[in-house]
Order: structure tokens, then C-alpha cells, then sequence
């Protein structure tokens, strides 16, 4: 694995997670490792070598191996013969157009479901206004990866609250899969402080319990992310061939 200053960085950013021997499991490491990947630490096609991630880890090869195996499973790396694996690329565009299109549908229906089963508590519109709050915070601050985060609480707070066992699993593996959290990487202000306005009226009907508008706003937010998305994709690639 070549030398990477932002992966580092990365791991003396978490050195609060203990990682000695003793108490390394697979587990832990693969938390580390698909952290790293989303945030854009250990970037799309870069080799992963085993001992050297187990040496900058300070850790045995085994939970690094075991780790390595799961997120080739979940996509997240894809085997480089004639041995090793790389990161995954990013999705094509064709890949992100029907991943969007899926979870537009699921998450519509995930805050539909909240509003008429009547699952979102006061406690849960109070959490949802903090997250609108910090996010709004983190936007002057220009902190994108922050807000990235609070975006993924703000839709698992929602999703939670369907009570939907199945759509949440559903939706958590669609999200895995589909690796949506490389647009924290690509993505812009401008479209951060969209995405928080409509997080906004989404709330506002939710709070009105208005099921069919939080429904079609949820669907029509999901569809605005794509659509920046693959247009910053496209931009990227234009200036590549230039």
C-alpha cells in the first residue's frame, strides 16, 4: 500500500479507539477501514495491503484479513489478482440513478409510514431540529464531512421511526451498497445548504403529520441529491479529458 498522509492522519484522528492486540477484533478494524473509505481516507483504487494496514493499525493480520473480507462482501473493495484488493471505484452513473431512484421510493415510504403509524415522538421532532441546527452550525464553518454525517442521522432518525424492521435493513444495505457517502466527497456548499432547506419542510410535515407531503418532499429531496450528484460527476469527468 503506498504511502497515504491522509490515512494516517485519519488514524491519529482516531487514536482514541483502542486498538492494542489484545483488544482488536475484526469488527472494530472494519469500522476503522470502511470509515476511512467513505470519508475519501483511502481513496477509490487504492491498493490495501494487509501487513502494512496491520502495522499502521498496530494490530495482528488477522482482524485486518477478517475485515478485508467483509468489505469485499459489502463492495466496499474488490479483489486486484494477482493477490490484494482495491478500494472500490465510485458507482457509475448508471449505478447511481437506479440506487437513488430505489431509495427515493423506500425512504418516502419510511417517513410515511412514521407520520400514519404515528410513531414520531416529540423527543424525535426535537432531535430532528438539533440535527437541522448543528448542520446549519457546520455550514459556516464549511465542515462538509460533519454535516455528511449529520445528513445520515437525520434520514436514520426518520427511518427508525417507521418501526419498519425490514425497510430498515432494506434501506441500510441499499445505502451500503449503493456507497452514498462518497457524494460527501464530490459534493458542494451550495447543494449542502439546499439539502438542509428541504430537511426543513420536510420536518414541517412531519409536524403537521402530513404523510402524503413528507412523502413526496423526502422523495423529491433523494432525487435533487442525484441529480447535483451526477451532475459533479460529469463535470469531473468533462475536465478529465480536457
Amino acid at each position: 500500500m503506498a504511502k497515504n498522509d491522509s490515512f494516517d492522519n485519519f488514524l491519529k484522528q482516531n487514536s482514541a479507539i483502542d486498538l492494542s492486540v489484545k483488544t482488536a477484533t475484526s469488527d472494530k478494524v472494519y469500522s476503522i477501514l470502511s470509515k476511512a473509505i467513505f470519508q475519501g481516507d483511502l481513496k477509490p483504487g487504492q491498493r490495501l495491503v494487509e501487513s502494512k494496514l496491520a502495522k499502521l493499525m498496530k494490530v495482528s493480520r488477522t482482524p485486518v484479513r477478517e475485515a478485508i473480507i467483509e468489505l469485499e462482501q459489502k463492495g466496499l473493495v474488490v479483489s486486484s489478482p494477482p493477490k490484494g484488493v482495491r478500494v472500490a471505484p465510485l458507482p457509475t452513473k448508471e449505478a447511481l440513478n437506479e440506487f437513488y431512484d430505489i431509495s427515493s421510493v423506500l425512504r418516502g415510504l419510511a417517513v410515511r409510514k412514521a407520520i400514519d403509524n404515528n410513531n414520531i415522538t416529540p423527543k424525535d421532532i426535537r432531535q430532528l431540529n438539533e440535527i437541522l441546527s448543528e448542520s446549519e452550525r457546520f455550514l459556516t464553518e464549511g465542515s462538509l464531512r460533519k454535516i455528511a454525517d449529520l445528513n445520515i442521522k437525520f434520514h436514520s432518525t426518520i427511518e427508525q421511526c417507521s418501526k419498519s424492521k425490514e425497510l430498515i435493513i432494506i434501506l441500510d444495505n441499499l445505502y451500503k451498497k449503493s456507497r452514498e457517502r462518497f457524494s460527501e466527497i464530490i459534493s458542494k456548499a451550495d447543494r449542502q445548504k439546499k439539502s438542509i432547506e428541504e430537511h426543513k419542510m420536510i420536518v414541517e410535515a412531519i409536524i403537521k403529520k402530513d404523510s402524503v407531503l413528507a412523502e413526496k418532499l423526502m422523495r423529491e429531496h433523494i432525487v435533487n441529491g442525484k441529480e447535483a450528484l451526477i451532475q459533479e460527476i460529469e463535470l469531473r469527468e468533462n475536465c478529465s479529458t480536457k
